[in-house]
Protein backbone atom coordinates (compact mmCIF):
# COMPACT_ATOMS: atom_id res chain seq x y z
CA UNK A 1 0.00 0.00 0.00
CA UNK A 2 2.76 2.23 1.02
CA UNK A 3 5.16 3.52 -2.43
CA UNK A 4 7.43 4.98 -0.02
CA UNK A 5 7.57 5.53 3.80
CA UNK A 6 6.59 8.88 5.60
CA UNK A 7 8.74 10.99 6.31
CA UNK A 8 8.84 11.62 10.06
CA UNK A 9 9.24 15.57 10.78
CA UNK A 10 12.36 17.18 11.92
CA UNK A 11 11.70 17.76 15.78
CA UNK A 12 14.34 20.76 15.43
CA UNK A 13 11.71 22.12 13.17
CA UNK A 14 9.07 21.37 15.91
CA UNK A 15 10.99 22.78 19.01
CA UNK A 16 11.75 26.27 16.62
CA UNK A 17 8.08 26.59 15.61
CA UNK A 18 7.04 26.13 19.59
CA UNK A 19 10.36 28.35 20.80
CA UNK A 20 7.87 31.14 18.78
CA UNK A 21 4.80 31.00 20.72
CA UNK A 22 5.50 32.23 24.18
CA UNK A 23 2.64 30.59 25.74
CA UNK A 24 3.91 27.63 24.39
CA UNK A 25 7.18 28.47 25.81
CA UNK A 26 5.84 29.18 29.35
CA UNK A 27 3.81 25.73 29.06
CA UNK A 28 6.68 23.62 28.43
CA UNK A 29 9.29 25.22 30.68
CA UNK A 30 12.93 26.02 30.30
CA UNK A 31 14.70 26.10 26.82
CA UNK A 32 14.19 23.64 23.62
CA UNK A 33 17.53 22.14 25.07
CA UNK A 34 15.19 21.10 27.88
CA UNK A 35 12.22 19.45 25.82
CA UNK A 36 11.83 16.31 24.73
CA UNK A 37 10.16 14.49 21.85
CA UNK A 38 8.22 11.54 21.24
CA UNK A 39 5.75 10.56 18.36
CA UNK A 40 2.93 9.07 20.44
CA UNK A 41 0.61 8.50 17.75
CA UNK A 42 -0.47 5.53 15.85
CA UNK A 43 -3.13 7.17 14.01
CA UNK A 44 -3.72 6.49 10.06
CA UNK A 45 -3.66 9.84 9.07
CA UNK A 46 -1.52 12.22 11.17
CA UNK A 47 2.11 12.48 12.88
CA UNK A 48 1.19 12.92 16.88
CA UNK A 49 3.85 13.48 19.18
CA UNK A 50 4.35 14.53 23.11
CA UNK A 51 6.47 17.51 23.73
CA UNK A 52 7.30 17.80 27.24
CA UNK A 53 9.47 20.30 29.20
CA UNK A 54 10.36 21.02 32.83
CA UNK A 55 7.05 22.40 33.42
CA UNK A 56 4.61 20.63 31.63
CA UNK A 57 3.75 19.17 28.31
CA UNK A 58 1.85 19.30 25.16
CA UNK A 59 0.37 17.00 22.24
CA UNK A 60 1.31 18.51 18.91
CA UNK A 61 -0.14 17.35 15.24
CA UNK A 62 0.93 17.72 12.60
CA UNK A 63 -0.69 17.02 9.33
CA UNK A 64 1.81 15.69 6.04
CA UNK A 65 0.06 16.17 2.86
CA UNK A 66 -0.75 12.65 2.24
CA UNK A 67 -2.67 9.74 4.10
CA UNK A 68 0.19 9.01 6.76
CA UNK A 69 -0.55 5.00 6.62
CA UNK A 70 -0.42 5.02 2.53
CA UNK A 71 2.61 7.74 1.71
CA UNK A 72 2.67 10.10 -0.96
CA UNK A 73 0.39 7.72 -3.32
CA UNK A 74 -2.49 8.87 -1.43
CA UNK A 75 -2.72 12.70 -1.40
CA UNK A 76 -4.68 14.62 1.27
CA UNK A 77 -4.94 18.14 2.31
CA UNK A 78 -2.67 19.41 5.21
CA UNK A 79 -5.32 21.83 6.05
CA UNK A 80 -7.49 19.22 7.93
CA UNK A 81 -5.26 20.11 11.07
CA UNK A 82 -7.52 23.91 10.98
CA UNK A 83 -10.42 22.21 11.03
CA UNK A 84 -9.81 19.88 13.64
CA UNK A 85 -8.40 23.23 15.53
CA UNK A 86 -11.94 25.34 15.25
CA UNK A 87 -14.10 21.58 15.97
CA UNK A 88 -12.12 21.30 19.26
CA UNK A 89 -12.70 25.29 20.10
CA UNK A 90 -16.43 24.72 19.17
CA UNK A 91 -17.01 21.65 21.12
CA UNK A 92 -15.02 22.77 23.95
CA UNK A 93 -16.99 25.67 24.60
CA UNK A 94 -20.27 23.68 24.42
CA UNK A 95 -19.07 20.82 26.62
CA UNK A 96 -16.45 22.05 28.75
CA UNK A 97 -13.36 19.11 29.44
CA UNK A 98 -14.59 16.94 27.24
CA UNK A 99 -12.17 17.52 24.53
CA UNK A 100 -8.19 18.58 24.82
CA UNK A 101 -7.98 21.96 24.93
CA UNK A 102 -6.77 23.83 21.63
CA UNK A 103 -3.26 25.76 22.23
CA UNK A 104 -2.34 26.69 19.41
CA UNK A 105 -2.34 26.78 15.11
CA UNK A 106 0.21 27.02 12.73
CA UNK A 107 -1.20 26.87 9.83
CA UNK A 108 1.60 27.27 7.47
CA UNK A 109 3.05 24.62 9.01
CA UNK A 110 -0.04 22.28 8.92
CA UNK A 111 0.47 22.27 12.93
CA UNK A 112 -1.64 22.29 15.87
CA UNK A 113 -0.92 22.07 19.79
CA UNK A 114 -3.17 21.14 21.86
CA UNK A 115 -3.55 19.74 25.68
CA UNK A 116 -1.61 16.56 26.38
CA UNK A 117 -3.47 14.59 28.30
CA UNK A 118 -1.58 12.50 31.36
CA UNK A 119 -2.30 9.55 32.88
CA UNK A 120 -5.15 8.44 30.11
CA UNK A 121 -5.05 5.60 27.24
CA UNK A 122 -6.70 5.03 24.10
CA UNK A 123 -10.14 3.52 24.62
CA UNK A 124 -9.26 1.05 21.69
CA UNK A 125 -6.10 0.11 23.54
CA UNK A 126 -7.66 -0.40 26.70
CA UNK A 127 -10.66 -2.41 25.59
CA UNK A 128 -8.58 -4.92 23.08
CA UNK A 129 -6.92 -5.78 26.72
CA UNK A 130 -10.34 -6.63 28.86
CA UNK A 131 -10.37 -3.35 30.10
CA UNK A 132 -13.42 -1.35 30.86
CA UNK A 133 -14.11 2.21 31.96
CA UNK A 134 -17.23 2.89 34.52
CA UNK A 135 -19.01 5.68 33.44
CA UNK A 136 -17.99 5.76 29.36
CA UNK A 137 -21.32 5.37 28.48
CA UNK A 138 -22.64 8.85 30.30
CA UNK A 139 -19.49 10.40 29.35
CA UNK A 140 -19.60 10.21 25.52
CA UNK A 141 -23.28 10.19 25.41
CA UNK A 142 -23.06 13.75 27.78
CA UNK A 143 -20.77 14.87 25.09
CA UNK A 144 -22.72 14.12 22.21
CA UNK A 145 -25.50 15.46 23.77
CA UNK A 146 -23.95 18.85 24.40
CA UNK A 147 -22.23 19.56 21.17
CA UNK A 148 -24.95 18.41 19.03
CA UNK A 149 -27.67 20.23 20.47
CA UNK A 150 -25.20 23.56 20.96
CA UNK A 151 -24.60 23.35 17.19
CA UNK A 152 -27.88 22.71 15.63
CA UNK A 153 -30.62 25.17 14.89
CA UNK A 154 -32.19 24.12 18.30
CA UNK A 155 -29.33 25.68 19.89
CA UNK A 156 -27.89 28.54 17.94
CA UNK A 157 -28.99 31.18 16.30
CA UNK A 158 -29.60 31.08 12.43
CA UNK A 159 -27.31 33.20 10.91
CA UNK A 160 -24.31 32.64 13.84
CA UNK A 161 -25.11 28.65 12.65
CA UNK A 162 -25.48 29.45 8.68
CA UNK A 163 -21.99 31.26 9.21
CA UNK A 164 -20.26 28.02 10.88
CA UNK A 165 -21.76 26.08 8.44
CA UNK A 166 -20.19 27.79 5.28
CA UNK A 167 -17.07 27.62 7.44
CA UNK A 168 -16.68 23.43 7.62
CA UNK A 169 -18.39 23.25 4.34
CA UNK A 170 -15.06 23.61 2.71
CA UNK A 171 -13.41 20.67 4.60
CA UNK A 172 -14.21 18.88 1.31
CA UNK A 173 -11.13 16.03 0.97
CA UNK A 174 -12.02 15.13 4.35
CA UNK A 175 -15.51 14.73 3.56
CA UNK A 176 -15.10 13.34 0.11
CA UNK A 177 -13.06 10.41 2.38
CA UNK A 178 -15.92 9.74 4.69
CA UNK A 179 -18.30 9.74 1.40
CA UNK A 180 -16.00 6.98 -0.31
CA UNK A 181 -14.77 5.18 2.11
CA UNK A 182 -18.23 4.79 4.67
CA UNK A 183 -21.00 4.42 2.14
CA UNK A 184 -19.47 3.44 -1.72
CA UNK A 185 -16.18 1.72 -1.90
CA UNK A 186 -16.80 -1.04 0.41
CA UNK A 187 -19.99 -2.07 -1.95
CA UNK A 188 -18.09 -3.00 -4.86
CA UNK A 189 -14.36 -3.74 -6.45
CA UNK A 190 -11.91 -1.32 -5.04
CA UNK A 191 -7.95 -1.56 -4.71
CA UNK A 192 -8.48 -0.01 -0.60
CA UNK A 193 -10.53 -2.70 0.30
CA UNK A 194 -9.31 -5.55 2.56
CA UNK A 195 -11.21 -8.16 4.68
CA UNK A 196 -10.60 -11.84 6.04
CA UNK A 197 -10.82 -14.21 2.84
CA UNK A 198 -11.48 -16.46 2.36
CA UNK A 199 -13.41 -16.93 4.94
CA UNK A 200 -15.41 -13.55 4.48
CA UNK A 201 -15.79 -13.88 0.53
CA UNK A 202 -19.12 -15.23 0.40
CA UNK A 203 -20.18 -12.84 3.03
CA UNK A 204 -18.94 -9.82 0.76
CA UNK A 205 -20.41 -11.05 -2.80
CA UNK A 206 -23.39 -11.28 -1.00
CA UNK A 207 -23.41 -8.15 0.33
CA UNK A 208 -22.71 -5.99 -3.02
CA UNK A 209 -25.15 -7.99 -4.92
CA UNK A 210 -27.51 -7.29 -2.25
CA UNK A 211 -30.18 -4.26 -3.07
CA UNK A 212 -31.69 -3.90 0.26
CA UNK A 213 -27.98 -3.30 1.18
CA UNK A 214 -27.16 -0.62 -1.60
CA UNK A 215 -30.11 0.77 -1.59
CA UNK A 216 -30.47 1.26 2.50
CA UNK A 217 -26.64 2.44 2.21
CA UNK A 218 -27.20 5.22 -0.96
CA UNK A 219 -30.03 6.63 1.13
CA UNK A 220 -27.84 6.72 4.70
CA UNK A 221 -25.07 8.76 1.58
CA UNK A 222 -27.83 10.94 0.78
CA UNK A 223 -28.53 12.02 4.55
CA UNK A 224 -24.67 12.71 5.10
CA UNK A 225 -24.59 14.23 1.72
CA UNK A 226 -27.45 16.61 2.64
CA UNK A 227 -27.82 16.96 6.04
CA UNK A 228 -26.89 20.03 7.89
CA UNK A 229 -28.15 19.75 11.51
CA UNK A 230 -24.71 20.04 13.86
CA UNK A 231 -21.42 19.81 13.91
CA UNK A 232 -19.86 16.46 13.88
CA UNK A 233 -16.95 14.62 15.31
CA UNK A 234 -16.92 13.43 11.85
CA UNK A 235 -14.85 9.93 13.45
CA UNK A 236 -15.83 9.28 16.62
CA UNK A 237 -14.95 5.93 17.41
CA UNK A 238 -12.92 4.00 20.11
CA UNK A 239 -9.71 4.96 18.67
CA UNK A 240 -10.70 9.24 19.44
CA UNK A 241 -11.66 8.54 22.62
CA UNK A 242 -9.27 8.38 25.84
CA UNK A 243 -10.17 6.85 29.37
CA UNK A 244 -8.63 7.14 32.77
CA UNK A 245 -8.64 8.93 36.02
CA UNK A 246 -12.39 8.27 36.15
CA UNK A 247 -13.30 10.94 33.05
CA UNK A 248 -12.89 10.68 29.14
CA UNK A 249 -11.75 13.03 26.40
CA UNK A 250 -12.77 13.06 22.40
CA UNK A 251 -9.60 13.57 19.95
CA UNK A 252 -9.57 13.69 16.49
CA UNK A 253 -11.47 16.00 14.91
CA UNK A 254 -10.21 16.34 11.62
CA UNK A 255 -13.44 15.17 10.08
CA UNK A 256 -15.30 17.51 11.69
CA UNK A 257 -18.33 18.71 9.12
CA UNK A 258 -22.48 19.55 9.63
CA UNK A 259 -24.31 16.63 9.10
CA UNK A 260 -27.20 14.26 10.82
CA UNK A 261 -27.05 13.84 14.47
CA UNK A 262 -27.24 10.18 14.00
CA UNK A 263 -23.62 9.68 12.36
CA UNK A 264 -21.47 10.35 15.18
CA UNK A 265 -23.94 8.37 17.34
CA UNK A 266 -23.87 5.03 15.43
CA UNK A 267 -20.12 5.12 14.58
CA UNK A 268 -19.40 4.78 18.31
CA UNK A 269 -22.05 2.51 19.29
CA UNK A 270 -20.17 0.57 16.15
CA UNK A 271 -17.23 0.55 17.71
CA UNK A 272 -18.33 -0.68 21.12
CA UNK A 273 -20.35 -3.37 19.13
CA UNK A 274 -16.94 -4.55 17.39
CA UNK A 275 -15.02 -4.75 20.44
CA UNK A 276 -18.58 -7.02 22.02
CA UNK A 277 -17.82 -10.07 19.12
CA UNK A 278 -14.41 -9.21 19.18
CA UNK A 279 -14.09 -10.05 22.81
CA UNK A 280 -14.58 -13.66 21.72
CA UNK A 281 -11.06 -14.52 20.52
CA UNK A 282 -9.23 -13.55 23.73
CA UNK A 283 -8.42 -16.62 25.94
CA UNK A 284 -9.97 -18.24 23.29
CA UNK A 285 -13.25 -17.33 24.20
CA UNK A 286 -12.97 -19.38 27.49
CA UNK A 287 -13.59 -16.23 30.28
CA UNK A 288 -16.97 -16.56 30.53
CA UNK A 289 -19.58 -14.81 32.80
CA UNK A 290 -23.00 -15.29 32.73
CA UNK A 291 -25.81 -16.48 29.52
CA UNK A 292 -21.82 -17.23 27.56
CA UNK A 293 -20.92 -13.58 27.76
CA UNK A 294 -17.38 -12.19 29.51
CA UNK A 295 -17.67 -9.32 31.84
CA UNK A 296 -16.51 -7.11 29.79
CA UNK A 297 -19.09 -7.90 26.99
CA UNK A 298 -22.07 -7.49 29.38
CA UNK A 299 -20.16 -4.08 30.10
CA UNK A 300 -19.87 -3.22 26.59
CA UNK A 301 -23.86 -3.74 26.08
CA UNK A 302 -24.16 -2.03 28.64
CA UNK A 303 -22.45 0.97 27.79
CA UNK A 304 -24.12 1.02 24.33
CA UNK A 305 -27.50 1.36 25.98
CA UNK A 306 -26.18 4.26 28.05
CA UNK A 307 -24.59 5.83 25.74
CA UNK A 308 -27.48 6.07 24.10
CA UNK A 309 -29.73 6.84 27.21
CA UNK A 310 -27.24 10.03 27.89
CA UNK A 311 -27.49 11.49 24.70
CA UNK A 312 -31.31 11.02 24.57
CA UNK A 313 -31.71 12.68 28.16
CA UNK A 314 -28.89 14.99 27.40
CA UNK A 315 -30.32 16.24 24.75
CA UNK A 316 -34.09 16.69 25.86
CA UNK A 317 -32.92 18.20 28.78
CA UNK A 318 -30.99 20.99 27.19
CA UNK A 319 -34.15 21.37 24.35
CA UNK A 320 -36.10 22.09 27.05
CA UNK A 321 -34.00 24.62 29.47
CA UNK A 322 -31.70 25.95 26.70
CA UNK A 323 -33.35 26.22 23.51
CA UNK A 324 -32.24 29.31 22.32
CA UNK A 325 -31.85 28.70 18.60
CA UNK A 326 -34.22 29.32 15.69
CA UNK A 327 -36.11 26.47 15.41
CA UNK A 328 -38.79 25.36 17.43
CA UNK A 329 -39.32 29.20 19.08
CA UNK A 330 -40.59 29.42 22.46
CA UNK A 331 -43.04 31.82 22.06
CA UNK A 332 -45.05 29.72 19.41
CA UNK A 333 -45.57 27.04 22.34
CA UNK A 334 -47.45 28.90 25.04
CA UNK A 335 -51.16 28.00 24.51
CA UNK A 336 -52.94 25.32 26.19
CA UNK A 337 -51.97 21.69 25.37
CA UNK A 338 -48.78 23.77 23.50
CA UNK A 339 -46.28 21.88 25.89
CA UNK A 340 -47.73 19.05 25.69
CA UNK A 341 -47.55 18.71 21.68
CA UNK A 342 -43.85 20.34 21.62
CA UNK A 343 -43.16 17.13 24.11
CA UNK A 344 -44.37 15.07 21.97
CA UNK A 345 -42.70 16.78 18.71
CA UNK A 346 -39.26 16.12 21.16
CA UNK A 347 -39.91 12.46 21.50
CA UNK A 348 -40.78 12.20 17.83
CA UNK A 349 -37.41 13.93 16.96
CA UNK A 350 -35.35 11.73 18.89
CA UNK A 351 -36.88 8.30 17.53
CA UNK A 352 -36.32 10.04 14.03
CA UNK A 353 -32.42 10.09 15.40
CA UNK A 354 -32.52 7.02 16.51
CA UNK A 355 -33.18 5.86 13.22
CA UNK A 356 -30.84 6.97 11.54
CA UNK A 357 -28.10 6.27 14.22
CA UNK A 358 -28.84 2.58 13.92
CA UNK A 359 -28.70 2.81 10.28
CA UNK A 360 -25.09 4.39 10.64
CA UNK A 361 -24.65 1.98 12.77
CA UNK A 362 -24.45 -1.13 10.59
CA UNK A 363 -22.59 1.27 8.05
CA UNK A 364 -19.83 1.20 9.94
CA UNK A 365 -19.83 -1.92 11.17
CA UNK A 366 -19.78 -2.72 7.39
CA UNK A 367 -16.72 -0.49 6.71
CA UNK A 368 -14.60 -1.37 9.42
CA UNK A 369 -15.14 -4.99 8.82
CA UNK A 370 -14.58 -4.43 4.71
CA UNK A 371 -12.60 -1.53 4.23
CA UNK A 372 -9.01 -0.12 4.55
CA UNK A 373 -9.60 1.40 8.03
CA UNK A 374 -9.64 -2.12 10.08
CA UNK A 375 -9.78 -1.65 13.79
CA UNK A 376 -6.81 -3.86 15.49
CA UNK A 377 -9.50 -5.45 17.56
CA UNK A 378 -10.38 -7.23 14.68
CA UNK A 379 -6.72 -7.31 12.80
CA UNK A 380 -4.89 -8.09 16.22
CA UNK A 381 -6.52 -11.59 16.36
CA UNK A 382 -3.56 -13.76 15.09
CA UNK A 383 -5.78 -16.85 14.40
CA UNK A 384 -7.39 -16.39 11.39
CA UNK A 385 -10.77 -18.65 11.51
CA UNK A 386 -11.74 -17.14 15.14
CA UNK A 387 -11.23 -13.51 13.45
CA UNK A 388 -13.45 -14.26 10.70
CA UNK A 389 -15.91 -15.96 13.03
CA UNK A 390 -16.30 -12.82 14.81
CA UNK A 391 -16.29 -10.49 11.75
CA UNK A 392 -19.22 -12.82 10.34
CA UNK A 393 -21.62 -12.29 13.38
CA UNK A 394 -20.56 -8.25 13.10
CA UNK A 395 -21.54 -8.66 9.35
CA UNK A 396 -25.20 -10.37 9.78
CA UNK A 397 -25.70 -7.91 12.26
CA UNK A 398 -24.73 -4.61 10.30
CA UNK A 399 -26.90 -6.10 7.14
CA UNK A 400 -29.77 -6.04 9.87
CA UNK A 401 -29.24 -2.55 11.49
CA UNK A 402 -28.89 -1.13 8.24
CA UNK A 403 -31.62 -1.95 6.11
CA UNK A 404 -34.23 -2.40 8.80
CA UNK A 405 -33.31 0.46 11.04
CA UNK A 406 -36.77 1.58 11.47
CA UNK A 407 -37.65 -2.05 13.32
CA UNK A 408 -35.60 -1.31 16.06
CA UNK A 409 -37.69 0.84 18.00
CA UNK A 410 -35.02 1.19 21.26
CA UNK A 411 -31.27 1.14 22.16
CA UNK A 412 -32.14 -2.30 23.86
CA UNK A 413 -33.43 -3.92 21.03
CA UNK A 414 -29.96 -3.25 19.18
CA UNK A 415 -28.22 -5.12 22.24
CA UNK A 416 -30.67 -7.89 22.19
CA UNK A 417 -29.99 -8.66 18.32
CA UNK A 418 -26.27 -8.34 19.08
CA UNK A 419 -26.44 -11.08 22.46
CA UNK A 420 -29.39 -13.20 20.08
CA UNK A 421 -26.76 -13.62 16.92
CA UNK A 422 -23.47 -14.22 19.00
CA UNK A 423 -25.95 -16.72 21.20
CA UNK A 424 -26.00 -18.75 17.93
CA UNK A 425 -22.15 -19.43 17.69
CA UNK A 426 -21.84 -19.40 21.50
CA UNK A 427 -24.57 -20.96 23.32
CA UNK A 428 -24.40 -20.48 27.30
Amino acid sequence: MTDTAPAVPETTTLTALLEEAPDLRRRLGGTSQDWTIDEVGDANVNFVFRVGGPEGAVCVKQAPPYVRVAGRSWPLTPERVVYEYRALEEHGRAAPGAVPTPLHLERDAHLLVMEFVEGQTVLRHHLSRGGVHPGLGEQVGGYLARTLFATSDLGMDAGRKRDLVAEFETNTEMCRMTEEMVFTEVYHDFHRNRWTTPDLDAEVLALRSDSEVLTAVSRLKYRYLTSREALLHGDLHTGSVMVGAGCSRVFDHEFACFGPLGFDIGGFLAHLLIAYFAADARDGGRRRAVAGESVQQMWLLEEVERTWDAFREGFLDRWRSAAHGSAFPARLFTGPGAEVALEAERSAYLERVLTDAVGFCGAELIRRLVGFARPVDLTGIGDRATRAGCEIRAMRLARSLLTEADGYRSVADVTAAARHLRAGWYPG
